[in-house]
């Protein structure tokens, strides 16, 4: 017996398998039939045989009267007669029994007649008389019925219960004590020719005889009722067995499959039954799970790649010290709608890029691809933020079957002037640091969602960074993350959290709020993806921090400008004599911008300083009409003033006076830069 079959037997024996359970029950529900039959029987093999035994002993009594003699009864010389055959007269002596013990051979029923007492001599009813009490109306007069000693009991008298019945009855059918023995009888009056009742003609069975019949048809029944259910039990394990046999087939298949392993064969039972609906249904299972099975590990790898599409390694500049940078991005989903960006669009300048695509799971996550690539690509190729989301929108918008959009919200940092434009495009304010204050939000009238409608121009603003200050982007994922139904985090838990860790390493502060949110929900299933930046400006590239102020572009500016100027060279000890040139040259310059930039129009210049010991570095920004002042050719000073042309001598000073002096036009921005050695 090999391990697998003692094992089984086993757990049938100890009741621990489905089959010992059903043959268990099947057990006990034999037993119960059985014993319900036994007791239906019991009763009603009674009643049946007492019906049949009525129904014989009628059967009977004609059978009596046919066999005796043809004729009628009738009585003559105190004897009663059956056509020409003498009965008896109620003596021992005087009754003909040799008939009626014939045919109680033949049919095993006792048969007996009574003769009317009022009809028997005085000398019959006095030796009846002293052999019987109590007196009754009919005298036994012959008949094959004996007593329990096997005595012949002509000349007795009736059972006086059966006697009071033929009083007012025919006949009496039902059980009657004879000489003490108790026998079931059928008794019928018999009528003389002059219609008196001249005696009684009875048939009967002994109770005992009646019982062994019942106790054999009992028997009978019960042997029947048990082949049955052998048969039936027999019939009942083969179903149970191929049943169990289909079940352990069907629960090495499940367990295969809860290994994880999805057998390519299909179950199959072949018993056209239920459990042939159930392998089709297993069947189906098993190809939805690997389908699921094939869709999680492509979602597990689209998981991989959407993370990997996002800048994941911190610090992610090495070569720049001027600010410190760290996000993270947790979808609902296995994919999701969300997603950061920052990238070095050149030497000194950062993009920063959050936005949210409305929707979740795969579709928002391809749509995040897109844009991500679309805005980056048009970053890098020059565009300002708002030039740069006005073509996005386009180009979202131009073909947009899906209905998707996108909120966002894009900045970029100049990390030598600290100078901050941004663009929002529907997207939730960032929170910003100032100096030693404490987080606001930096809130802006934004413009339409990106892919909404196309055609929208969006806004620029502007904002100046100083050392220290810090900025944090994130999406609706944070402020919206619920407990129970109604309560949402919100922007005032957001604020206070930031102003608790308002100087924490930017790597620390964004998991401790994750913490935070999931804290606050207590468990609860994220609704929505969740996106985070902190950016922490350190200090100006190129030294500790460029110090930037913004002035007019007018002449009434000009001596806040030089007043300006001349604090920050104080402050770097700058000789005078170089004071002096370098306020001539940025006087020079930022007449020409009030002059000309704007064309008469109102407009902003903004003047970088950045000053040490070695020299000082000044930086003119406005966002006038592209000009480049250095491909204009010098004026010819050997000429006499009448016959040199009028303008470029201001620049050509201050290229005299200046170590080095460049011009760019980008972000849409003029950017002249001067540079003055101290030594």
């Amino acid at each position: 017996m090999d391990a697998q079959t003692k094992y089984r037997l086993k757990r049938f024996f100890t009741l621990r398998s489905v089959s010992s359970k059903i043959a268990l029950a099947f057990l006990i529900a034999g037993s119960c039939l059985l014993a319900a039959i036994s007791s239906i029987a019991s009763s009603t093999i009674d009643e049946l045989i007492t019906e049949m035994m009525a129904s014989k002993e009628a059967t009977d009594i004609q059978y009596l009267e046919d066999y005796l003699s043809d004729g009628y009864w009738h009585v003559k010389n105190n004897a009663l007669y059956k056509g020409g055959l003498r009965i008896g007269d109620g003596s021992t002596r005087g009754a003909s029994t040799k008939k009626f013990e014939q045919l109680e051979d033949k049919t095993g029923t006792y048969y007996y007649t009574f003769i009317a007492r009022y009809l028997v001599s005085d000398e019959i009813l006095e030796e009846v008389d002293a052999r019987s009490s109590p007196v009754t109306d009919f005298v036994r007069a012959a008949g094959s019925t004996r007593d329990a000693d096997g005595n012949l009991i002509v000349g007795t008298y009736m059972d006086k219960k059966v006697s009071d019945h033929l009083a007012t009855h025919h006949t009496y059918q039902g059980f009657a004590d004879v000489e003490g023995r108790n026998i079931y009888c059928l008794y019928k009056k018999l009528i003389g020719p002059d219609g008196n009742v001249i005696g009684v003609v009875a048939v009967g069975h002994s109770v005992e005889e009646l019982k062994r019949a019942g106790v054999r048809v009992y028997v009978r029944i019960f042997d029947a009722v048990f082949v049955l259910l052998i048969l039936a039990t027999a019939g009942i394990l083969i179903i149970i067995y191929r049943w169990l046999r289909s079940m352990n087939k069907a629960k090495g298949y499940l367990e295969r499959i809860g290994t994880g392993v999805f057998p390519e064969e299909p179950l199959e039972f072949g018993t056209r039954d239920e459990m042939d609906d159930m392998a089709v249904c297993i069947n189906e299972m098993t190809a939805s799970l690997r389908e699921k099975e094939r869709i999680g590990a492509e979602l597990s790898l689209a998981t991989d790649i959407q993370a990997h599409m996002l800048p994941t390694v911190f610090p992610p500049f090495p070569d720049h010290d001027e600010f410190s940078i760290f996000a993270t991005m947790h979808p609902a989903k296995e994919v999701g709608g969300d997603f950061y960006d920052f990238f070095m669009l050149d030497d000194h300048r950062l993009a920063v890029v959050v936005a949210d695509v409305s929707g979740k799971g795969v579709p928002a996550a391809l749509f995040m691809v897109i844009t991500k690539t679309l805005i980056k690509n048009q970053a890098q190729a020059g565009l300002t933020p708002a030039e740069v989301f006005t073509k996005v929108n386009h180009m979202l918008a131009e073909e947009n079957e899906t209905s998707l959009f996108v909120t966002a919200w894009m900045g970029v940092l100049d990390l030598e002037s600290g100078e901050l434009t941004y663009v929002n495009a529907g997207h939730n304010p960032p929170c910003i640091r100032e100096g030693d204050g404490a987080f606001r939000y930096l809130r802006s009238r934004p413009g339409f969602v990106l892919a909404g409608m196309d055609g929208v121009r969006y806004r620029e603003n502007h904002l100046t960074l100083s050392p220290g200050d810090r900025l944090f982007l994130y999406t609706d994922g944070v402020t919206e993350a619920t407990r129970g139904k109604t309560e949402l985090y919100g922007e005032e838990r957001l604020l206070e959290f930031l102003n608790t860790h308002p100087t924490d390493v930017v790597e620390e502060v964004l998991p401790a709020l994750r913490r935070n949110i999931d804290e606050f929900t207590d468990g609860a299933e994220q609704f929505d993806d969740i996106t985070m930046l902190l950016l922490n400006y350190k200090h100006a590239k190129g030294g500790n921090g460029m110090t930037v102020k913004e002035f007019p572009a007018t002449d009434a500016s000009l001596q806040d400008v030089l007043a300006f100027v001349e604090e920050e060279l104080d402050k770097a000890e700058c000789p005078m004599k170089l004071v002096m040139q370098i306020s001539v040259a940025v006087e020079e310059t930022f007449v020409n911008i009030a002059h000309y930039a704007y064309s008469g129009a109102p407009g902003l210049m903004q003047l970088g300083i950045l000053a040490d010991p070695e020299g000082v570095t000044l930086r003119f920004t406005d966002r006038g009409m592209p000009f480049d002042p250095l491909k204009r050719a010098d004026p010819d000073i050997t000429l006499s003033a009448e016959e040199r042309k009028i303008g470029g001598l201001g620049i050509f000073m201050v290229k005299k006076t200046m170590d080095e002096v460049t011009y760019v036009y980008e972000n849409g921005q003029n950017v002249f830069t001067m540079h003055k050695n101290f030594r």
